[in-house]
């Protein structure tokens, strides 16, 4: 159905995708090309036009409802509140109210891609990075042919782009969980699955976020944090373990949503995922001696550890439950943009198996590519 349109479609997302991967290693500035993919991205989300069926279809009727409400009135903002996603309801009042339907794949694309990419921005500023590297880990995250739902699922991706951007500012720039707090919350907010991530975040951020006598300190703020979040919140919290309540049973009883060629991506994905940690724990973090090496390892330890806890946790989850294991696995393919980067930037690390890693991500970039154009969601993208 639709083939010509969709063959169209996907054409012009990959060969955007290759023009931008070649370009950017020739431009005197990073943020230029990104910029320019952005509005291309966000554009592509204005002219999608969807198909019967599908979730977009099925927002537009909810952005209409709440794009009635009145901001001023009690009985709006009682309705608001209790949708169990407030920061979401929101966004679609807003965006209903521009008087288009078609802003909001657009605005969601412009939001979710300039989030992902300022995780790329952010560290070519702070190390030493060749725009090959950026250019290579664009692709291998692009490959995964996230943006359909990105301006069809609309909220998932939203939420998963601002916990990744608040990981990374945490973990691997070290700032404080303080002040990126308020941003996890809003996530958490606009879908559940952006609930469970900031959960599972919090766990480990307690547990191994921090070291010395920092720790305790940082400890006692986020759980003080996480009482006063609960103590306001635990009905949206209650909301978003009975989700995940429904999809487990939905599973169980054979009924609920699954995507083979989706599951494959994501076990790519996690898989390679998993090989790079192995690799970093098995050899990379075992060079020691050079205080440089002492001081990487210690700025490398609170994101690496997360990556491996939180990819073991979505491995088993996708393999349990498929709805939220392949929403997870999102975030991973999000912070895996930086995961590679650290990597190849690493003084530990040997030149002989950065060339085999990136010989290797381009590889497996081409392949997401060709099933995520062919098989996977991003196939359904079309303009007419």
């Amino acid at each position: 159905m639709y083939l010509i349109p969709r063959i169209i479609g996907v054409g012009i997302y990959a060969l955007l995708l290759i023009i931008v991967y070649y370009l950017i290693p020739r431009t005197k500035r990073l943020s230029i090309p990104l910029n320019i993919y952005t509005i291309a991205l966000a554009l592509m989300g204005f002219f999608y036009v969807p198909m019967g069926g599908s979730d977009l279809t099925r927002i537009y009727p909810v952005v209409h409802l709440y794009a009635e409400y009145v901001l001023n009135e009690q009985e709006s903002w009682t309705a608001i509140m209790a949708s169990g996603t407030p920061v979401a309801a929101l966004y679609y009042h807003v965006v209903g109210n521009l008087g288009d339907d078609r802003w909001l794949p657009f605005i969601n694309a412009f939001l979710t891609f300039g989030l992902c990419f300022t995780l790329l921005k952010s560290i070519y500023e702070r190390k030493i990075i060749s725009k090959k590297d950026i250019a290579l880990v664009l692709l291998f995250f692009m490959s995964r042919g996230l943006l359909m739902v990105t301006i069809a699922n609309i909220r998932t991706m939203l939420s998963m782009a601002i916990i990744a951007l608040c990981i990374y500012k945490e973990l691997v720039e070290h700032k404080s969980f303080i002040k990126y707090f308020p941003l996890l919350i809003i996530a958490a907010l606009i879908h559940t699955a952006g609930m469970a991530a900031v959960m599972i975040f919090i766990v480990y951020y307690v547990l191994k976020g921090r070291k010395g006598r920092n720790r305790l300190f940082a400890s006692v703020g986020v759980i003080v944090l996480a009482i006063v979040a609960y103590a306001y919140g635990r009905v949206y919290i209650q909301v978003a373990i009975e989700k995940g309540a429904d999809y487990l049973s939905y599973s169980q009883a054979s009924i609920g949503y699954f995507y083979i060629w989706e599951f494959v991506l994501s076990l790519i994905v996690l898989f390679t995922t998993l090989y790079i940690l192995s690799v970093y724990y098995l050899k990379i973090n075992r060079v020691s001696g050079l205080d440089v090496y002492k001081k990487e390892k210690e700025d490398y330890r609170a994101f690496m550890g997360f990556m491996l806890f939180f990819t073991l946790i979505v491995l088993v989850a996708i393999l349990i439950e498929f709805n939220i294991g392949l929403r997870l696995s999102w975030l991973i393919a999000i912070l895996d943009m930086p995961l590679l980067l650290m990597i190849f930037v690493s003084q530990r690390c040997p030149d002989t198996f950065k060339y085999k890693l990136r010989r290797l991500i381009k590889i497996v970039s081409f392949g997401l590519l060709f099933i995520a154009c062919t098989r996977g969601d991003l196939c359904s993208l079309k303009f007419v």
